[in-house]
């Protein structure tokens, strides 16, 4: 079992300076799939700033919260929000009011360079397709500056990553959803991804949620993060109070899940 003390050592405070806003706000989601209730009056918030953990065993509503919130499923009842608006419509919709999100497998266009993948995320994202310094201040950040005029399908796992993270960014987000994005890393691949996440939430203060099996890491990049269990929140609290308790690590995140 990993030491709460530990963990609370290791995982990083929110950044001094946050954007303005209240970010993300969801109230009371539920989603029922046929006879299934994927998501049952599900309710947490993310100040700007913030990086938002969730875990749990598979099926346990992970996907379809995230399918949620980014406008690929429609909830039965609920309410989200991003600084006091409502989210509602299709996924472009999301997109435009601030919402990005990054796909377990990297979704980049393999025939298009570095550069005009982040450039696609500026036109998706509705702003200026014209931005050069943004575009390259974006290259800068996830460390594809010397990759930009490569082609997309001659990347590594690693740099596909990067490039979908740039691109969604470029779409000028201020609330991002990361779906497992350590998946397929090494250790050392995973440090500096993680990394790049921390950097990304402390240069542009955005909210981020962080769905991640990878629990150890998990914790080390979130303030907080929710359980959730066949559609319903277990717990949400500190990582290290939420890997302390015996009974969510042995029930709810298996004896052999990877820490």
């Amino acid at each position: 079992m990993i030491s709460g003390a530990a963990i609370l050592a290791k995982h990083q405070p929110l950044p001094r300076r946050l954007a303005p806003g209240q970010g993300l706000m969801v109230r009371d989601v539920s989603v029922r799939f046929g006879a299934v209730q994927a998501l049952s009056n599900i309710s947490f918030n993310v100040p700007p700033g913030e990086i938002f953990g969730v875990a749990g065993p598979n099926g346990a509503g992970k996907s379809t919260l995230i399918g949620v919130c980014t406008g690929q499923v429609r909830p039965d009842r609920g309410i989200i929000e991003l600084d006091g608006g409502a989210l509602k419509g299709r996924p472009h919709a999301f997109c435009h009011a601030g919402v990005a999100r990054m796909f377990q497998v990297p979704q980049i266009f393999s025939s298009m360079t570095v550069r005009e993948n982040v450039e696609t995320g500026l036109i998706f994202g509705n702003r200026d397709s014209s931005d050069t310094n943004g575009v390259d201040d974006l290259l800068e950040m996830t460390g594809l500056t010397s990759q930009a005029s490569e082609a997309a399908s001659s990347l590594d796992l690693l740099a596909r990553k990067r490039v979908m993270l740039a691109a969604a960014l470029a779409t000028g987000p201020r609330v991002l959803f990361m779906d497992e994005p350590l998946g397929g890393l090494n250790e050392i691949e995973i440090d500096a991804f993680s990394s790049l996440i921390r950097k990304v939430r402390d240069e542009m203060a955005l909210s981020i949620v962080l769905v991640e099996h990878k629990i150890r890491a998990l914790a080390q990049l979130s303030q907080r993060i929710m359980i959730l269990n066949f559609g319903e929140t277990l717990r949400i609290d500190t990582p290290g109070l939420i890997l302390s308790d015996p009974e969510i690590i042995t029930l709810y995140l298996g004896k052999k899940h990877e820490y």
